[in-house]
């Protein structure tokens, strides 16, 4: 067990221990797949183009002008294998494939047909407009690395080189556990209660994140029921929220102690979200995140998103970094998690944003995180305007 990790140790742990437990591929067809994680290289089976194509609307053309016209050509057609002569042409549209022996494709507006029947040349151009074969993708190159997601643009670039099923990394299926007494479904909060922001909130990122949420319950601060909620879900990854600290009522150790789960991960470095836990018994990882709202969102995006990445078989998100627009102190050990929101350079520069922290935001409020752009993570010590400090992106935004 690995415990008061430093936040980027700990986003590191968790891709690991994901990555131990990426399931066997599956293959599905590419409308099918689109959004999910490729397991395998997905390589050409054939050339795009496939032929010599025209790349406009004009005539194929052999040698120097006049043309005698013979029969057009349409996108779609079989290639020829005749031969076309010098002095000869051939109308084509865009995407056709031209005959042996083109030298250039004529743009429709570059030429027109005499009195006597011949193509004659108006404008003179040194471009030749012949999409060559293999000019974008040849016969076995690598489309799209294994560990990929599947965009739009990578699948159509799949589809038009001849692929139609991919390996795909099975999609982790997990439960959400929402812990606490204090916590309602419905209406306007009674004192001493709680609204639940996340039983219809983090099934959601954790999709976005590339997992099969199948299911949300709320569980009450009880030992019995908090064990219960964590053994046999069936899931590959358990998230829960509340219930890390050391008060009577916080449960999930002795819950995860109860069901035979091994601790890996105990606490993070970081404010909010420092309680946070990691576990695994057996093919389920157990991912335990405080009962406070902003703390709770912390640590889904700082270990759900790499922990997720590791069971998928992909790296985890990038960092990036943002430069502070204030100063932001941090006078407590560990990294300081605060939403940001992007402001103009005072100089008017608009490509020069700079980080403010947004307002209104302690581990158990959700304002400042509603309309922020980013996560900023401030070092122990603090930082100055004008300072970089690193970002994990909101996968929500």
């Amino acid at each position: 067990m690995t415990s008061h990790l430093s936040w980027s140790a700990a986003r590191d742990e968790a891709h690991r221990q994901g990555s131990l437990l990426t399931g066997a591929p599956v293959t599905l067809d590419l409308v099918a797949s689109l959004g999910r994680t490729l397991a395998a290289d997905v390589r050409a089976p054939g050339a795009v183009p496939a032929h010599d194509g025209a790349a406009m609307d004009g005539w194929a053309v052999a040698g120097a002008p006049p043309w005698r016209l013979g029969a057009a050509i349409v996108a779609g057609a079989a290639p020829s294998t005749r031969t076309l002569e010098p002095g000869h042409a051939r109308p084509v549209t865009t995407g056709a494939p031209v005959p042996p022996g083109t030298t250039s494709v004529v743009r429709s507006e570059d030429a027109h047909v005499d009195d006597t029947g011949r193509l004659v040349q108006d404008t003179v151009s040194t471009r030749r407009h012949i999409r060559p074969a293999g000019e974008e993708v040849t016969l076995g190159d690598l489309l799209v690395r294994a560990g990929s997601v599947l965009t739009p643009p990578r699948a159509a670039l799949a589809a038009a080189s001849g692929v139609d099923r991919v390996s795909l990394a099975p999609a982790p299926t997990v439960r959400v556990a929402v812990l606490g007494d204090e916590i309602v479904g419905a209406g306007v909060p009674q004192p001493g209660q709680v609204r639940d922001v996340f039983t219809h909130t983090l099934p959601g990122i954790l999709r976005s994140f590339g997992a099969d949420p199948v299911g949300a319950v709320r569980v009450p601060d009880d030992r019995a029921a908090t064990t219960a909620a964590l053994a046999g879900t069936g899931a590959r990854l358990v998230v829960t929220t509340g219930g890390t600290a050391g008060s009577s009522t916080d449960h999930v150790r002795g819950a995860l102690d109860a069901i035979g789960a091994q601790l890996l991960l105990d606490r993070v470095e970081v404010r909010p979200g420092r309680p946070m836990l990691l576990a695994r018994r057996d093919d389920t990882l157990y991912l335990c995140l405080p009962g406070n709202p902003m703390a709770a969102m912390v640590g889904a995006v700082l270990l759900g998103e790499p922990l997720v990445a590791g069971l998928l078989g992909r790296p985890p998100a990038p960092t990036s970094t943002v430069r502070l627009a204030v100063d932001v102190p941090n006078d407590r050990p560990g990294a300081l998690v605060l939403a940001y929101v992007l402001d103009d350079h005072p100089d008017g520069d608009d490509r020069d944003h700079r980080a403010v922290p947004a307002n209104r935001q302690t581990s158990a409020m959700l304002r400042g995180l509603a309309d922020a752009d980013g996560l900023m993570v401030v070092p122990t010590g603090g930082a100055s305007a004008g300072d970089v400090v690193p970002t994990l992106r909101l996968p929500w935004s």
